[in-house]
């Protein structure tokens, strides 16, 4: 069995994770798409907000948990996990024995 190279690996990698990516991208205009079409006609429905049925809750909480698992689909494939956030905290030396009325 041939060895595959640890280039090889990493450009496979990166195929794969901008194939990811690209189907992401794809899928959340997909749920955006349905989300404003299925807004507009819960709009146009003559339903008040607190008899609204369950199947149209249920579909949003569909969208909603779609949404959520694409999302973190890319975070995933674009590796925003990874980074550990910046503190941009001003640092603070003390200097101990200074005499304020000298400064």
């Amino acid at each position: 069995m041939p060895k595959i190279k640890k280039t090889d690996i990493q450009d496979l990698k990166k195929k794969i994770n901008e194939k990811h990516i690209n189907f992401y991208d794809k899928t959340l205009s997909i749920l955006e798409f349905i989300l404003d079409e299925y807004s507009k006609e819960l709009t146009r429905a003559d339903v008040e907000f607190l008899e609204m049925p369950k199947n149209a809750i249920s579909t949003l909480d569909f969208l909603i948990s779609a949404i959520g698992k694409v999302q973190k689909g890319q975070r995933l494939a674009l590796g925003l996990d990874e980074e550990s956030p910046e503190y941009n905290e001003p640092v603070i030396n003390i200097v101990e024995g200074v005499d304020k009325n000298k400064i």
